[in-house]
């Protein structure tokens, strides 16, 4: 009854008043909510942001308690901030009870020396020795100014989570009038600042906009995170090298893209970045003997760039480079990495969460699929291109694992030498998608794949004009038999759960985010069998 109770409060509050407006003059306040994440089995990341003070320096005291009364404390220290970090505090609480919900605050002082409290979050530690079964939200893609945060306060509201797992694309990088901001302005959700964000004020303003979200407070309150990036966090289709959208005029990559991840390390709940030049966000979470949590970094650390955003590139440069053995999405250390988890992972599941489509997918023909009259949210000359391109049904999306089959192939022969139950979850396609994972010549899965659709990013319908409700999605199913599942047009959250018999998927999906009614209902349930991965998935 207490957890229930402390969710119902933790959803009622935030959408009240935080606990000493920054408007309230000189105070300092909590505007931003607190935030936990990386639990492991004896401590966990706390994270919050102290607003309405210009200090050089700011203590703040921790409390970490089994009851949200704070009556049984079982840890709290102090933690110093300042305009270095831009008044964000990280602390890894240690020494906690192992495989327990626990409750926690931050609290400073305002200039009349009375106490200024954050709210309270809860969080978990993780369980050790046997597991019966642990439960997991999986989420991408929350595109601020195209609509609303539903699918996280749904998340917020489920009981038993052990943790949220983020795959990326957490904040996007776009200034008004750019990509899918066209119901900014209608929804009150214009991006801070307008204009794109490139330099650190600016991503620092726009992770601020993000964490004063309600919706996104009440999951942050409710439950801990585990996050890795994607491109938008920097700019969409990063690579190590650059992207593709980093322009002319916006300065040297290695300041953007350095820019982005310390603003990033100071507003996410990640253990990452405590040590000097610690950007390494590929790393592990045991949950006793049920589940590895395996993360990895597809997006910076060793990819290189994809073969169609080369300049000039050509049919033939894009088959070459595809074909180009040295070509790497995760490099050479973080593949020796991943083998080394894989080789000592003990438990029933190895969970692996990464972020673009792992699944071998082909395009269908676009041209038959669409109507030219409706309208898109491409540009005539791009929609085109896409048209263009799909002749012929070649692999799609060529920044997903697409664009480096040879690297797939290397990653898939890894799974199957070295894992007994993979399950990889997979974001950033803004759809819910699901497949069983193949080597070639092969008729047993040696893995399967569960996508999540985006919190609020529009998916294929958005873009390509359909002649009737889901004729891209069903033309994509036609012509890729791995796949059994893909939903383009709804946005919403993954559910998933484990036990030593099974995992089961469940995607929560939501009727609109374009509006504060809403609806969610669960669209699809697949399964796939302990000892039985090589069947592949099957129907709920």
């Amino acid at each position: 009854m207490q957890r229930r109770h402390f969710l119902a409060g933790v959803l009622g509050s935030a959408l009240a008043p935080s606990p000493g407006r920054a408007d309230d003059a000189g105070c300092p306040a909590f505007e931003h909510g607190v935030a936990s994440g990386d639990p492991l089995s004896d401590r966990v990341v706390l994270w919050t942001r102290v607003s309405g003070t210009s200090a050089a320096a700011l203590d703040l005291r921790w409390t970490v308690a089994r009851d949200p009364d704070f009556a049984r404390v079982v840890a709290a220290g102090i933690e110093r901030t300042g305009p270095h970090r831009d008044y964000t505090v990280k602390v890894d609480a240690t020494g906690l009870p192992v495989g327990q919900s626990l409750y926690y605050r931050f609290e400073t002082d305002a200039p009349d020396g009375r106490p200024v409290r954050s709210p309270v979050g809860r969080t978990r530690t993780l369980p050790v020795g046997h597991v019966d079964s642990a439960r997991f939200a999986v989420a991408s893609c929350a595109n601020y100014p195209y609509g609303y945060f539903h699918a996280y306060r749904d998340i917020a509201m489920q009981d038993d989570l052990l943790a949220v797992v983020h795959l990326g694309d957490y904040l996007y990088e776009y200034g008004l009038g750019g990509y899918a901001t066209e119901r900014a302005e209608a929804l009150g959700r214009v991006p801070e600042p307008r204009g794109e964000a490139v330099t650190l004020a600016d991503l620092r303003a726009r992770h601020a906009q993000y964490k004063r979200d309600p919706d996104l407070q009440a999951l942050h309150a409710a439950h801990p995170m585990i996050a890795v990036w994607d491109d938008h966090e920097i700019a969409n289709d990063a690579w190590r090298g650059g992207a593709q959208n980093h322009q002319p005029g916006e300065g040297d990559w290695g300041t953007r893209r350095d820019a982005a991840l310390q603003a990033w390390l100071e507003w996410m709940p990640v253990r990452v970045g405590h040590r000097q030049g610690d950007t390494a966000i590929y790393r592990q979470f045991r949950i006793g003997d049920l589940l590895t949590l395996i993360m990895l970094d597809t997006r910076l650390v060793g990819r290189d760039q994809q073969p169609d955003a080369a300049p000039g590139a050509t049919a033939e440069s894009i088959g070459a480079a595809m074909r180009d053995p040295d070509r790497r999405l995760l490099g050479a250390a973080q593949e020796q990495w991943l083998r080394q988890v894989l080789g000592e992972a003990n438990g029933t599941w190895q969970v692996i969460g990464q972020q673009v489509m792992l699944t071998p997918t082909l395009s269908p023909e676009l041209e038959p699929l669409l109507d030219r009259t409706r309208d898109s949210m491409l540009p005539p000359e791009q929609l085109q291109y896409y048209i263009d391109m799909s002749r012929g049904n070649p692999p799609m999306l060529l920044d997903t694992w697409n664009g480096y089959p040879v690297a797939r192939q290397q990653f898939l022969s890894d799974l199957a030498a070295l894992a007994t139950n993979p399950v990889v979850l997979s974001g950033d396609l803004h759809t819910s998608m699901a497949g069983n994972l193949y080597l070639p010549g092969e008729d047993s899965a040696v893995a399967v794949e569960l996508m999540t659709g985006s919190i609020a990013s529009p998916g294929f319908a958005e873009y390509l004009p359909e002649a009737h409700p889901g004729a891209v999605r069903d033309a994509t199913l036609a012509v890729n038999p791995p796949l059994v599942y893909m939903e383009t047009d709804r946005r919403g959250w993954l559910d998933v759960r484990f036990d030593h018999g099974r995992c089961d998927a469940r995607w929560r999906l939501l009727d609109t985010v374009h509006a504060e009614a809403h609806r969610v209902t669960v669209d699809r349930h697949l399964r796939v069998l302990a000892g039985h991965v090589g069947d592949g998935l099957q129907s709920g």
